[in-house]
């Protein structure tokens, strides 16, 4: 396969996984923005806003409009964070429930698909990805 077509398909793959990611927050009652702040504090713990839109390329005030909506359902709390500026979002008790419940599914999923790749076929999607997401990070910003 050329070049130009494994870009093609790779595209295509990034494209098709963040629909079903979407289809799956969807179903069970979220938008995939929601259900991406909930993994991002699930998977790494308390965070502030920003480490959050930065880590995983939400915008700044979608991150803000989502937080403020789960806190508001008694899902989120903010806490005394580094600074006095920004507070870390972190769950509360209810939170963490909600979390449990709707996320687990999800992450038995990701674990089935990994596992049905076997080892071999995931070190290489990881380190493919992560050498093809430097090297164009780095393409990308040339020139600036």
């Amino acid at each position: 396969m050329d070049v130009l077509k494994q870009i093609e398909v790779l595209s295509a793959c990034i494209c098709k996984q963040t629909e079903l990611y979407g289809e799956w927050a969807k179903r069970h009652g979220m938008s995939y923005n929601t259900m991406m702040i909930l993994y991002a504090l699930d998977r790494a713990g308390a965070q502030t806003q920003k480490e959050i839109a930065e880590g995983w390329m939400i915008p700044k005030q979608t991150v803000n409009t989502v937080v403020k909506d789960l806190e508001r359902q008694g899902y989120l709390r903010f806490e005394n964070g580094r600074n006095q500026k920004e507070k870390s979002i972190c769950f509360t008790p209810a939170g963490k429930l909600f979390v449990e419940g709707h996320m687990r599914e999800l992450y038995e999923i990701e674990e089935r698909t990994m596992t049905a790749m076997g080892p071999a076929l995931c070190d290489a999607l990881v380190s493919g990805n992560r050498a093809f997401t430097e090297i164009f990070e780095q393409e990308v910003h040339r020139g600036r």
